[in-house]
């Protein structure tokens, strides 16, 4: 089974009935990993992305409101406020990348890269299945 993503990565990802073949990031050379040696296969996300977002941004933009409350609106806080709107409102537009990362060893090599949570999943049950 072959699983190639256009965006975000130009990744490949080949799963054989021995082990799976993968290139990421444009790399050209295809690497080979063995199902005895995966220890763990994990999906990543960028956390940054995910707490800024999330809560980070909401409540700078509710103190922002408070602070237009209690000194009244001007310029500064209006444009202030105005910003943080626009990054709130850019988290829930921007498309979140899943990384599927598969340990071997002490080594964690990251595979795939795709915006659909439900193909991570489905890739990491499907090399799940082959270990």
């Amino acid at each position: 089974m072959q699983y190639t993503a256009k965006t975000p990565h130009d990744s490949v990802l080949i799963l054989q009935a021995d082990g799976l073949r993968y290139r990421y990031q444009e790399d050209h050379v295809f690497k080979d990993i063995r199902y005895g040696q995966i220890t763990e296969v994990k999906i990543k996300r960028n956390l940054f992305q995910f707490y800024f977002g999330l809560f980070l941004t909401p409540l700078v933009l509710l103190l922002q409101l408070v602070l237009i409350y209690k000194e009244g609106f001007n310029w500064v806080n209006g444009l202030n406020t105005t910003l943080w709107l626009i990054m709130c409102l850019q988290y829930f537009l921007t498309k979140k990348v899943f990384t599927v990362a598969i340990t071997k060893g002490p080594l964690t090599a990251e595979v795939f890269a795709t915006h659909s949570r439900s193909e991570a999943h489905s890739i990491k049950n499907a090399i799940e299945s082959h270990c």
